[in-house]
C-alpha cells in the first residue's frame, strides 16, 4: 500500500510537471496574459485563455474567440443560446455583446478556472 501511494505521488508530480512544461504563458499587454493550454479543440487547435487582474481578483476569459471561430458571421442563434446555457451551467458568465465566456476568481482558484475554461471551450467546439 505504501509503495502504491509513493507511485501515485510520483505520478501526480509527473503529470503536474508535464502540464507545466506544455502550458505557455505570454504577456500580450501590460494587463493581460495569454495562456496556451494543453487542451485541443475539435479543430485540432490549441485552446487559449486570457487572464486579467481586476483589483484583488482575476478575470479568466476566452476573449470571445471560441464562438467567433465556430460562427464568425454570428448567424447561428441556437449555437449562441446553447453556449450561453452551457457556460452559465458551468458557473461561468456569458457576455451576449461580444460572446465572451468568463469568470472572476481569487488567485487561489486561478489555475482551476483556466483549466475548466479550457475544458469548456473544448466541449463547445464540438457544437459547431
Amino acid at each position: 500500500m505504501v509503495k502504491e501511494l509513493a507511485n501515485q505521488l510520483q505520478l501526480n508530480q509527473a503529470i503536474g510537471d508535464w502540464v507545466a512544461a506544455h502550458t505557455g504563458v505570454t504577456a500580450v499587454s501590460s494587463d493581460t496574459l495569454e495562456v496556451a493550454t494543453t487542451a485541443i479543440d475539435s479543430y485540432g487547435d490549441t485552446v487559449y485563455c486570457f487572464v486579467q487582474q481586476v483589483g484583488e481578483r482575476y478575470l479568466v476569459t476566452d476573449d470571445g474567440r471560441m464562438l467567433f471561430k465556430l460562427d464568425p458571421g454570428i448567424s447561428d442563434t441556437d449555437l449562441y443560446e446553447t453556449t450561453a446555457e452551457i457556460a452559465l451551467g458551468a458557473g461561468y458568465d456569458f457576455n451576449e455583446e461580444n460572446c465572451e465566456i468568463s469568470v472572476q476568481v481569487e488567485q487561489d482558484n486561478l489555475a482551476q478556472a483556466i483549466v475548466k475554461l479550457a475544458q469548456l471551450q473544448v466541449a463547445i467546439s464540438y457544437l459547431g
